[in-house]
């Protein structure tokens, strides 16, 4: 009993040991998790000090949705505990960000032990199976999305959740392992894996359906089940209700990809580029340098071995094996559903589904969808395990004149994926590119920073370790089945050392996916000074805001720096920012940047330079820019026209900012003529505008910027975000 509880203590501790690099400041996550996922959580704390709850962002690709975009997790529960803490601790920093990203994994380990154990599957098998799974590239990959990680560490709950309802037990357990993972998954602020999930769910609730699978699956004749109305019931019930608390939420989210670039009229081609191919997913299973990023599926050699072995005995030598073979079916079912769906050049179906299923298109990265398998994989590998101990001390149900055919099989496993990585280490012409541009610099930072011993070993995974690794574990393989082998009669130590095979193997592996040295960027190691660019601010955000609003201050200067692509130094500062990001960004508002400026924000060269000090005015790049501005018209053809009319009509008019927080604005405007006011801050359908108490509706200027018509002489405009108001009124009217 005492162990079982230990066991708890080491599925929530062991991601924190096993990446202990991240823990111990050495690497920090790279890609997208500083630059976007850190920043947002960063800028949405400095509001909350100040007692402010920010809901639209102004200081970002020329005002974005904070509380809809889904990178802000502003309604996952443990960010707000993450908030608090920080609080408490009186600071966010890009470190406890890290060991809130990890925490995750923690999470995904107690619910993945909890579903394996539900499967009557002993304890310490449980415990081991999960921690590989946990240690494998496909979910430690996930460190550089936060948000991914945190949506799919709730996937086993739920699968625990819908295993339970078709058991007689409580039916409020049932509900609660069902309703508040849901609601966790889809707050958890990554949309890819709530429809994928979602998918997953609904194979696994069909294939509880039938009383055989139940019986089979859930190995315990003590156990009575609830008919599939009972059944359906106890799924759906939690399911609408947590469908229904999120839907305000994933109501606006949808309607805001309607104005977001890229996500509307989409094209199939532009899901082929992160299409995968039948070379990554062989490169995932054997060989890691030689797969995509997003799809591979890798828990060391030794565990890819195994899983094989496991498969192919059951299917072909072994009998009454319902159990193992019902869960490799479900496996196998997935790894074509998965297969059709990440890998959309080579698949036969995707196509048609794409023209036809108009969800999926707002979608990229299909192979993304191969996260389902993870906690099918991880019920695999332990009755992988199980297998193996059992073949190693001769419990399986087969008679010396099979068991050569076991053996042969085994040795036929290990040659063929030997073969595979020689192939791939001499011959083949296919190169990672993702693997040759990123993992070899952080292998060779590693080499420098960890002891020796370390280090070497470090140096080999460039190019031999795993056929290393390979022929090591078939020399451990022909110590244990020697006759006269006295070596290793506890069985435990045998599966004891098969996860330190796994661990070794993994922790390099693991440990350098997309990882920086801690504090610098990729390109050379340069100094990243992201987070000491927020300690120059004012401490009181709402302080800066109006104060670039107030003085004028220039977002971006005229050469373009801090413009292009991807760029986030400017991002969520004291300027106003147009910048937008690749395809993330308000449609209309891109289009009329990139009208004016290329991507690595030069303004174009067809632009005179009259209309070049106009197109800075507009866009606050010069030290006369402002937010407001006042015309006869709010239909113009260009820039140039538009600021040309403001400023003839610069006296006649006296604008007054009377309060302004990023949600709302406030102003008091004298004027001796009709005319529009407009507000160079992104439209949305939920910005709600008053005129002298008097609601009334926002028209666009360049079709994407804010402006309202007033009559001559004194008018108080507000304007303010409200973005649950719409979704509040459609559910009234269908409740």
């Amino acid at each position: 009993m005492k162990l079982k509880f230990i066991s708890y203590f080491v599925l929530i501790l062991w991601p924190y040991f096993f990446l202990f690099p991240f823990v111990l400041k050495i690497l920090e996550p790279g890609n997208d998790f500083e630059l976007y996922y850190f920043v947002y959580k960063k800028y949405i704390f400095e509001f909350l000090k100040v007692g402010h709850l920010p809901f639209w962002s102004p200081t970002e690709m020329g005002g974005y949705s904070l509380v809809l975009n889904p990178l802000t997790q502003y309604f996952y529960p443990l960010s707000w505990f993450f908030y608090l803490i920080s609080f408490l601790l009186g600071e966010l920093t890009e470190y406890s960000f890290t060991i809130y990203t990890i925490s995750a994994l923690s999470i995904y380990n107690i619910g993945q032990y909890k579903l394996l154990r539900k499967f009557n599957i002993d304890y310490k098998i449980a415990l081991l199976a999960v921690l590989i799974t946990c240690e494998g590239l496909r979910l430690t990959e996930l460190i550089k999305f936060p948000n991914a990680l945190h949506a799919v560490a709730w996937y086993p709950w739920i699968l625990l959740g819908i295993t339970s309802a078709a058991t007689k037990e409580n039916f409020k357990k049932s509900f609660i392992l069902i309703f508040i993972p849901l609601i966790m998954l889809m707050t958890a602020g990554y949309p890819y894996f709530i429809f994928y999930g979602f998918i997953l769910f609904l194979i696994y609730f069909l294939f509880f359906l039938f009383e055989k699978n139940k019986k089979i699956l859930i190995f315990n004749k003590n156990i009575k089940f609830n008919s599939n109305i009972k059944y359906f019931l106890s799924c759906s019930l939690p399911a609408f209700l947590s469908v229904i608390i999120c839907s305000p939420w994933l109501i606006k989210i949808s309607e805001l990809m309607r104005y977001t670039r890229g996500r509307d009229n989409p094209d199939i081609f532009f899901t082929y580029l992160g299409s995968s191919n039948l070379i990554d997913q062989l490169g995932s299973w054997f060989y890691p340098p030689f797969s995509a990023a997003d799809g591979w599926y890798y828990f060391g050699i030794t565990i890819s071995v195994l899983v094989i072995f496991f498969i192919l005995s059951n299917l072909f030598l072994l009998k009454d094996q319902k159990k193992n073979k019902l869960v490799i079916i479900l496996f196998i079912i997935l790894i074509l559903i998965t297969y059709q769906f990440a890998n959309p050049r080579e698949s036969l179906i995707y196509e048609f589904i794409w023209n036809n299923v108009s969800i999926i298109q707002n979608f990229r990265f299909w192979e993304r969808f191969t996260i389902i398998l993870i906690p099918i994989y991880s019920i695999i590998i332990a009755l992988s395990l199980i297998n193996f101990n059992k073949y190693i001390y001769s419990y399986l149900p087969y008679n010396k004149n099979n068991a050569s055919k076991f053996n042969k099989l085994f040795y036929l496993i290990i040659f063929f994926i030997f073969i595979i990585q020689f192939y791939f280490i001499f011959y083949s012409d296919y190169k990672s590119v993702f693997w040759d541009t990123w993992q070899l610099k952080r292998i060779e930072y590693i080499e420098n920073i960890l002891p020796k011993p370390i280090s070497f070993l470090a140096g080999l995974y460039k190019n031999f370790i795993y056929p290393i690794f390979l022929l090591f574990f078939l020399l451990f393989y022909l110590i244990l089945r020697s006759k006269n082998n006295n070596f290793l009669k506890v069985k435990q130590l045998v599966l004891i050392i098969i996860f330190l095979f796994s661990s070794f193997e993994l922790f390099f592996l693991s440990n350098i996916q997309w990882a920086i040295p801690y504090g610098y960027y990729d390109k050379g190691y340069e100094k990243l000074n992201l987070s000491k660019n927020y300690n120059k601010h004012n401490e009181n955000p709402l302080e800066d805001l109006n104060k670039a609003f107030d003085k004028k201050s220039v977002a971006l200067d005229k050469s373009g720096a801090g413009i292009h692509q991807g760029n986030t130094y400017y991002r969520h500062n004291k300027s106003f920012n147009i910048n937008y990001i690749g395809n993330w960004g308000m449609k209309y508002h891109t289009l009329l940047f990139d009208k004016y400026f290329d991507r690595k924000g030069k303004i174009k060269s067809n632009i005179t330079t009259k209309k070049r000090e106009e197109v800075f005015h507009f866009f606050a790049m010069d030290n006369e820019a402002k937010r407001i501005f006042f015309t006869d018209s709010n239909k113009y053809k260009s820039i140039s026209d538009f600021v040309e009319n403001s400023k003839i009509n610069q006296d006649n008019v006296l604008i007054e900012k009377i309060f302004y927080n990023g949600d709302k604005i406030i102003l008091k405007v004298n004027s001796m003529k009709n005319g529009w006011i407009s507000f160079i801050d992104n439209w949305d359908p939920s910005w709600v505008a008053k005129l002298n108490k008097n609601e009334i509706k926002i028209e666009k200027v360049f079709n994407t910027y804010k402006s309202i018509k007033i009559e001559k002489g004194q008018s108080i405009i507000e304007m303010e975000y409200l973005p649950f108001r719409s979704a509040y009124k459609i559910l009234n009217i269908i409740f």
